[in-house]
């Protein structure tokens, strides 16, 4: 491992802390007590058989990412360990710092997405027509009372309090708020922008347009470019003057960017309404 610590101290970039155990069950016990990012994995121990050694650790956990370090000659077995739930594998001979940083990198930010998607499948299924109809009448009127509540959906309010409660945990509910038509509060210019982002900077880029006040949408996106904002200002002269002193300087940015103005709104809502008892067809 050593060649793996000083190739992780080439990059400028990040710090990584690294802890190296010589056999399987060594590590496995350290895995009790620590908290590790990501497990780069050599397949090749002296206390593990080669093809379950990969098994054994994901039989220990699956919350933690996995690398398979493998030679020329074990690209099938590592091709297999993929299949298992492996997030990548590195031929030993091909090492070099940037590979294995980006490697880290992407492994970590994979696993991340796959377990939200996991929790969110896990969720869906407990997500019922109930949890619809509570959805309907908040996105009518957020201020209606848990006790008026139970009277249309035929609940406790203690049980509604408590799924409410669970869909704001899941992200289903982000936040209850006011919808204002820009236009008319003064904001005469509402833009759309897509903009092309350098993909190791996407989610630095993306973090820092949320913090902006007159960015009212921040998603990442499909298509020519990778991720799309909506901003409201005063006028034109301040929407551009945005753009170009706050937007087209963040490190990350490729030109060109595409602009398109709002000219009226004929529809705003954030309203989604769900079809109580009828099942959607595919």
């Amino acid at each position: 491992m050593r060649l793996i610590e000083k190739l992780l101290k080439t990059s400028a970039e990040f710090k990584f802390d690294l802890e190296a155990y010589p056999r399987l069950s060594e590590s496995l016990n350290h895995l009790k007590t620590k908290n590790f990012d990501i497990i780069l994995l050599d397949l090749t121990l002296p206390d593990s058989e080669r093809e379950s050694t990969l098994e054994r650790v994901l039989s220990f956990t699956v919350a933690i990412p996995i690398i398979i370090l493998t030679g020329l000659d074990d690209k099938e077995l590592a091709l297999r360990s993929l299949q298992k739930g492996a997030q990548d594998y590195i031929v030993k001979s091909e090492l070099n710092g940037q590979s294995l940083t980006r490697a880290i990198l992407y492994a970590i930010e994979r696993h991340r997405i796959e377990s939200e998607k996991e929790r969110d499948k896990a969720f869906k299924t407990q997500f019922d027509e109930k949890d619809k109809e509570i959805l309907n009448f908040l996105q009518e009127n957020y201020k209606i009372s848990y006790k008026d509540l139970s009277k249309k959906v035929n609940l406790a309010a203690s049980t509604i309090h408590n799924r409410v409660q669970n869909m704001i945990k899941e992200g289903i509910i982000r936040k209850f708020d006011t919808l204002v038509d820009p236009f008319k509060v003064g904001y005469e210019s509402i833009a759309i922008l897509g903009l092309s982002i350098d993909p190791m900077k996407l989610d630095e880029v993306a973090k820092r347009l949320t913090e902006y006040d007159d960015i009212q949408l921040v998603a990442s996106s499909t298509g020519d470019h990778n991720l799309l904002i909506k901003i409201i200002a005063k006028d034109e002269k301040n929407l551009w003057r945005f753009i170009n002193d706050e937007i087209k300087i963040l490190d990350g940015i490729q030109l060109p960017m595409r602009v398109s103005s709002f000219i009226d709104i004929f529809k705003m809502t954030q309203k989604i309404n769900f079809d109580i008892g009828k099942n959607n067809k595919s």
